[in-house]
């Protein structure tokens, strides 16, 4: 029902806007629904949409992860992949049941599932204000990493975090503090922005439900002082929203994104 009002919404705007809107090359396969595996498999559900959603180079990777279900296949990625030993503790595997996986591991499984090398090497982009960067710079900046791998033919994979204004125990100090780790595709954004632009719309994937969304990528506001990164205006996305406590300022945190930059 989202999509149906989104595209409606689209199709009645002026030809100059619909042009300026870019989309992942494939979008005819349904969204990844992680809880057909499990409640953390957020990252192998991010690969195996963003692939699907690809061109044609992407697709065909997508389609070499063989499976009679769309559970079997991604358990497939998680056993061929996840149970490598992680780039950061190499004691571990990098995926688990109970923790899911890190933004730099799910970097290093996307890169083993191509299936030519030569379709371009995938990366993280940290998504942090710099010392000497600006929100608006940061927006600018994000925005065109996004743009760069959806134009390069794959959907890029958003690293994002519920995060909540907490105490510190034992202190009077309050600190932004992520209760909860999250991974989704980005489906379309505007191919362009203005330079004093301070969100942009998109649309995405959400692999918990497998749910096709869209939402606002925005420059915080001065009540979210304190949040290093930009904020997510997802309505429809509810991860870590049960470990809130009543009262206390919460936010969705772009942390960084996970494409061929």
């Amino acid at each position: 029902m989202v999509l149906r009002l989104f595209f409606i919404l689209c199709c009645t705007l002026p030809l100059s806007a619909q042009n300026n809107w870019l989309a992942a090359p494939n979008l005819t396969p349904s969204p990844i629904n992680q809880l057909r595996t499990s409640g953390n498999a957020c990252g192998p559900a991010c690969l195996l949409d963003a692939f699907q959603c690809g061109s044609e180079k992407w697709s065909d990777s997508a389609k070499a992860i063989k499976g009679e279900s769309e559970r079997s296949r991604l358990i497939k990625i998680i056993q061929s992949y996840g149970a490598r030993p992680s780039k950061l503790i190499p004691t571990r595997r990098r995926w688990d049941q109970r923790g899911g996986v890190n933004a730099e591991d799910l970097t290093a499984m996307a890169n083993e599932m191509r299936t030519r090398f030569w379709m371009g090497t995938i990366k993280q982009e940290i998504l942090f204000k710099g010392s000497r960067e600006t929100p608006a710079k940061l927006l600018q900046r994000s925005h065109t990493k996004l743009r760069k791998s959806l134009k390069k033919g794959l959907p890029p994979i958003m690293s994002i975090r519920r995060v909540a204004l907490r105490r510190i125990k034992g202190s009077n100090v309050s600190t932004w503090l992520t209760l909860k780790r999250h991974y989704l595709i980005l489906t379309g954004l505007p191919e362009s922005i203005s330079k004093n632009a301070n969100s942009f719309p998109v649309s995405y994937r959400d692999p918990w439900g497998g749910r096709s969304l869209t939402g606002t990528v925005k420059i915080a506001a001065e009540s979210q002082n304190g949040i290093a990164t930009l904020v997510l205006d997802f309505p429809k996305s509810n991860v870590g929203e049960n470990l809130v406590r009543k009262g206390e300022p919460v936010a969705l945190s772009f942390s960084s994104a996970i494409g061929v930059f």
